[in-house]
């Protein structure tokens, strides 16, 4: 009897201590392979399927170091101020609510991954010879709505996220005809 009380005082331990300990390992290492592999893939797919012939977007993974490319192929007058930093951040971390729709395990561990390894995403706007026009970047994890996310049951709204085509999308700018004299920029 003395056997029986011991074994199922260590499956109740391991039950209790151990398993949960073992699942969320599994769930981030699968967060992490997706991340360094399946991320990159899906994201190429999608922007290959709805890419404008006006720009070109590229995507270099060197997780935790997630940076997209985006080169217009036409000639393109920037405006200075249609670019604001503060709106590309708010607009990326809402992109963050759809882990609402995963189950609190998961989303827990997908979130402990960007805390811990510290995943960063770049977006690079450049015309058509190169030229830088505009750079921004973000931390996952320094997201306002972050914390919200840990918190949240599955399937709630966090904020009322607007449609807004972010990426692959085209950075604001103005496409200038070769008749058209380029407006100067000071």
């Amino acid at each position: 009897m003395k056997n029986i009380l011991i074994v199922s005082v260590v499956l109740l331990v391991f039950w209790q201590l151990i398993f949960p300990k073992y699942q969320s390992y599994k769930y981030e290492k699968e967060a992490r392979r997706y991340l360094q592999t399946t991320w990159a893939d899906e994201t190429q797919k999608e922007i290959a399927s709805s890419q404008s012939k006006d720009f070109k977007v590229d995507l270099l993974n060197q997780y935790p170091n997630m940076r997209i490319y985006q080169t217009f192929l036409v000639d393109v007058a920037f405006v200075p101020g249609s670019l604001n930093k503060d709106t590309f951040q708010k607009l990326w971390c809402s992109k963050l609510n759809q882990l609402t729709r995963l189950e609190i395990k998961p989303r827990s561990a997908m979130l402990n991954v960007f805390e811990q390894d510290k995943v960063t995403f770049y977006l690079i706007v450049k015309d058509k010879f190169g030229k830088e026009l505009f750079s921004f970047k973000q931390q996952v994890s320094e997201c306002s709505n972050f914390g919200q996310l840990r918190a949240a049951k599955k399937g709630e709204v966090i904020e009322e996220t607007r449609q807004v085509t972010f990426v692959p999308g085209a950075a604001p700018a103005l496409r200038i005809s070769p008749s058209e004299p380029a407006a100067s920029v000071q």
